[in-house]
């Protein structure tokens, strides 16, 4: 089961994207085919229906022309073990 703070977190990577997407200019299609991702896959990834994996990451960063850590940009996750509560939103990547 996914919890509400992966979700959360996972929204804020699809908007990320998003918001990179229509900077550059690109409809889906143009980034489903620059990324390498089936219109479908990238569809789903970016309603939060399924998980992007390291690949989708990789291939979605290149497709945008940035680094991948940009499109984690605003998301941090500390484990519980080390004193930290999980998913943590911070508020960048999707503003600027």
């Amino acid at each position: 089961m996914t919890s509400a703070e992966e979700m959360d977190a996972r929204r804020h990577f699809a908007g990320t994207v998003e918001r990179l997407r229509r900077e550059r200019g690109y409809s889906l299609d143009t980034l489903a085919a620059r990324s390498m991702i089936g219109r479908d896959g990238l569809d789903r990834i970016l309603s939060c229906e399924v998980e992007a994996d390291f690949s989708d990451f990789y291939l979605l960063s290149g497709a945008l022309g940035v680094d991948p850590g940009r499109l984690f940009e605003g998301i941090r996750w500390t484990p519980p073990a080390a004193g930290g509560s999980g998913h943590e939103i911070t508020g960048g990547g999707q503003d600027g």
